[in-house]
């Protein structure tokens, strides 16, 4: 931690010159699809699974057509009109007109067990809602890499507002310009490729560095620029999965050092501190020093979250304590939901000018643009800033063994789900055929649509 401090605080001095403004333009490219136009439909919704004594109060809405009684879904680029909105610091609603039709009666014959809990949201309301028998829904479980897609609202919240060394931050910063005094290993062959790597690159995961399962994401900062590995093909700068890696970690902790020393936060301090409030997320946990090691060295108790404090929202952290930046977020399905819905707000806290924006609606926009045509759990769809398209209007974030944030902008739907990891060698495939039925039914999308 001291090399970064020595490496903040003379780039600081050496660059200070540098200083210029810059607009919220600059940073991003804007993603403004045509409107589509409002649609009518009549559908429940849920999601249901297990047996025995669950709570089975999964339901949808309905709304009819010819104006008796039910309201069409005003279409917009995440809910731009402000229909739908809600003020996420206070609890969800339920929406009482919602018809109780559990979704298990419509899901094809499968074991779906190991789904945990659920809940659907629709215009801010709950309308439909699974907790198997066994589980306390108050707990929070590991959410593995859907921190992926949650961590980047910290990077575009520190983007818009934050300079770096007194020059303006921007996506295609590289990481040479964060850390300049850490890639002085001249005998490796590979530093100079890889202080050259952006942010953005480290978001669409196109930066040529790979890490998979068997790699460490990294205890300090050395070994996290430096664990990934790197091949000669990967200069093409295509798609290459980051399993686990924790330099966005860092880049959180000098952006926010950048000021001075004593504005210095890790992962954790800055959203308990600039997003959660806003949901009303108050009940942070603490995990201590080496708890991501501890938590994730058997795949039989993976993401255990015992060594963290009571709390709605915790972090893994490695053995220098910085949280995890591909993996470590535990939070309860209450939490997975607000995150969601500040995703279908367009990072707006609450309707009308009370409501905060969070954080920017072109960072939204941004993260939901195509950029990348990775292979997914559902076919090979375009990629955003660690989110996934699975049509035009839904976009998802997946955590191992299906750990889910999918949003619908057309259905004003949010859907977030917890499971159990099942199986040995792959503890993800058990889950995908289950998920597909939940997501082809909540978000009322052809088959095909997975494949495509």
């Amino acid at each position: 931690m001291r090399i970064l401090f020595s490496s903040l605080l003379i780039a600081s001095l050496t660059r200070a010159a540098r200083a210029a403004s810059v607009s919220l333009d600059e940073y991003r490219d804007h993603y403004d699809p045509a409107p589509a136009a409002a649609v009518e439909f009549e559908d429940a919704t849920g999601v249901g699974g297990g047996s025995g004594e669950e709570e089975r109060n999964l339901s949808g809405s309905k709304g009819d057509k010819g104006g008796k009684g039910g309201k069409a879904h005003k279409a917009s680029k995440h809910v731009g009109l402000e229909d739908g909105f809600v003020d996420l610091s206070e609890d969800f609603e339920r929406d009482e007109t919602a018809l109780a039709q559990p979704l298990i009666g419509r899901l094809p014959v499968r074991d779906n067990s190991f789904l945990r809990a659920a809940l659907v949201l629709e215009n801010g309301k709950i309308v439909g809602k699974y907790v198997r028998a066994d589980v306390n829904v108050d707990d929070p479980r590991a959410v593995h890499s859907t921190t992926k897609g949650l961590i980047s609202l910290a990077i575009g919240k520190l983007i818009a507002e934050g300079r770096l060394h007194g020059v303006p931050l921007r996506l295609d910063m590289s990481l040479e310009e964060i850390f300049p005094l850490n890639f002085l290993d001249l005998l490796d062959p590979t530093t100079d490729f890889r202080k050259r790597v952006t942010i953005r690159e480290l978001l669409t995961m196109t930066s040529g560095l790979h890490s998979g399962a068997s790699i460490p994401p990294g205890d300090n900062l050395n070994e996290a620029l430096y664990n990934p590995i790197f091949h000669p093909q990967s200069t093409n700068k295509g798609y290459n999965y980051m399993f686990r890696n924790n330099i966005l970690s860092y880049v959180i902790y000098a952006i926010t050092c950048s000021k001075d020393l004593w504005h210095c936060k890790r992962p954790i301090q800055y959203f308990a501190g600039s997003i959660l409030p806003s949901l009303g997320v108050t009940g942070i946990g603490s995990c201590p020093a080496g708890s991501w090691n501890v938590a994730h060295e058997n795949w039989s108790d993976y993401g255990n979250t015992d060594a963290c404090s009571d709390g709605e929202f915790a972090w893994f952290t490695n053995e220098e304590g910085f949280e995890g930046a591909t993996s470590g977020m535990t939070m309860t399905v209450n939490v997975m939901a607000k995150l969601g819905q500040l995703y279908l707000q367009g990072g707006k806290s609450a309707p009308g000018p009370g409501g905060e924006q969070v954080v920017p609606e072109s960072w939204i926009d941004q993260t939901w643009t195509p950029h990348v045509k990775p292979p997914t759990i559902v076919g090979d769809n375009a990629g955003g800033f660690f989110w996934y398209q699975l049509d035009k209007d839904t976009w998802f974030s997946y955590g191992l063994g299906g750990q889910i944030i999918a949003v619908n902008r057309r259905l004003n739907r949010v859907v977030a789900m917890q499971s159990d990891l099942v199986g040995e060698e792959e503890p993800s495939q058990p889950s995908i055929a289950v998920i597909r039925d939940i997501m082809e039914l909540t978000f009322q999308l052809s088959p095909y649509s997975f494949d495509n």
